[in-house]
């Protein structure tokens, strides 16, 4: 949903395949960074961290896969639609449609309103029993607000 979000906006064809063609250059980047992090993960299972370095490698070997797989899979979706100009069409008017737009920030304005009361009851528990999640969950909060902040003051502008 999110990588949509960046697409979205092409009032015509030719704007909707510039689009398209600089989210290529965008997937392949994260190609690389699912590569990389596989890599990383099997150097950790390499040098014998115990059951938390094997627990982590797993999850960054997982994490990895899925990045490179999501954004090789969108690539050669991309790569399809800009061959066939009806499909391009049609995915267009599919991306730009006011309904779809109004789903995703409202979508993710409850994801973030949400994730934020969860954090909020996180931080209260684990203030009792141990303050480096206490610090690190403050610090997501705190960091989550500056930057609603500061985007509600750059799209102020913008818009």
């Amino acid at each position: 949903m999110l990588i949509q979000t960046l697409s979205q906006g092409a009032k015509t064809d030719e704007e909707y395949k510039n689009k398209l063609i600089s989210g290529i250059k965008r997937d392949r980047v994260l190609c690389i960074f699912g590569v990389v992090t596989i890599i990383v993960a099997l150097l950790w299972m390499m040098t014998d961290n115990g059951v938390q370095g094997s627990f982590l490698s797993g999850v960054f070997t997982g994490t990895g896969a899925v990045i490179f797989f999501f954004a090789l899979k969108h690539i050669l979706k991309t790569k399809k639609m800009l061959k066939n100009e009806k499909l391009l069409h049609a995915e267009r008017l599919k991306e730009s449609d006011e309904r779809n737009h109004m789903i995703a920030e409202k979508a993710m304005y409850w994801a973030g309103v949400i994730i934020m009361g969860v954090c909020y009851v996180v931080m209260l528990v684990s203030g009792f029993f141990n303050m480096a999640v206490f610090w690190s969950v403050w610090g997501m909060v705190m960091t989550y607000c500056i930057l609603a902040a500061v985007l509600k003051k750059y799209f102020e502008k913008k818009l």
